[in-house]
């Protein structure tokens, strides 16, 4: 381990190797506890693992001998208030252009108001 303020000289994963999609994918899976997505560490490649053939389709293989990382979903929870947070920007959002829209209106009809006010003194204007 290194203290705070050194230089980790160790080998970092390169981010554009890893499969951003997959991992997401791993990270919603809330089907069951029968398999999960896994991780290598050292090279960001994805594996699957079911309990009944392992990580290549056929051999059952136990989690603990694999030099691999599971990638556990997150809870209902999180995804819960991630589509609530989404809700509000939308609601927002169209709240925000609803306002924009009746401002441009307000401003529109202010505007005919004055050109039909115009219009008519014009017209009038030999009464």
């Amino acid at each position: 381990m290194w203290a705070a303020g050194e230089t980790y000289h160790g080998w970092v994963l390169d981010l554009g190797s890893i499969d951003l999609e997959g991992i997401a994918d791993a990270l919603a899976d809330q089907a069951d506890y029968e398999h999960h997505t896994l991780i290598n560490p050292d090279t960001g490649e994805i594996a699957f693992w079911a309990s009944d053939t392992g990580i290549d389709g056929q051999t059952p293989v136990d989690l603990d001998e694999l030099d691999l990382l599971v990638i556990d979903p997150l809870p209902s929870w999180v995804w819960y208030q991630d589509m609530a947070d989404f809700a509000d920007g939308i609601a927002d959002e169209r709240a925000g252009r609803r306002r924009r829209s009746d401002r441009i209106s307000a401003a529109s009809s202010i505007a005919s108001f004055r050109q039909a006010a115009r219009l008519s003194r014009t017209a009038c204007s030999g009464c």
